[in-house]
């Protein structure tokens, strides 16, 4: 018998999937805080972190530079890994299935002014309007959409 796993979309639809019906993908994404906010961007109905997949031939740190400059418009350096998880999700019912290993980095050097007009034709399928700074004291009251919640990336980042 074929062992299957459970994949999430962004919505926290679940759809059986047999493992060899996965693509393997490494993803990246910023935990940019300054001055009590974090830099989110508009995703679907909510939230959700900078960041996305990265390309064949294109270390971590190149992809999490690209990411940021194409959702932001802001220039960074990454500095440190925070956390990692592995995720299971499909972008909905009609997609292939990903295992994503996830890093999230923390930054310096960020400079910049924030725009979205790098991102790619996918991206502006579900990105709407440029990111936003959000008070941390707020992330209780928004909509947040990723796959690992932004508590627990928050306490990440207490701990570095």
């Amino acid at each position: 018998m074929t062992k299957s796993i459970i994949c999430k979309d962004v919505f926290g639809s679940q759809y059986t999937v047999p493992v060899n019906e996965l693509n393997i993908r490494v993803g990246v994404y910023a935990v940019i805080i300054e001055n009590g906010k974090i830099l989110l961007t508009r995703q679907w109905d909510g939230y959700s972190l900078i960041g996305g997949g990265v390309e064949k031939g294109e270390t971590i740190e190149e992809a999490i530079i690209r990411e940021v400059k194409e959702e932001t418009g802001l220039a960074m350096m990454p500095d440190k890994i925070i956390h990692q998880a592995t995720t299971f999700f499909k972008r909905n019912a009609e997609s292939k299935a990903n295992q994503s290993i996830q890093l999230y980095f923390t930054h310096s050097q960020l400079r910049g002014e924030i725009s979205n007009d790098r991102i790619t034709a996918s991206e502006k399928t579900y990105t709407h309007g440029t990111p936003e700074w959000v008070d941390l004291s707020e992330i209780d009251k928004i909509n947040f959409r990723h796959s690992v919640s932004l508590t627990t990336i928050l306490r990440a980042y207490g701990e570095k």
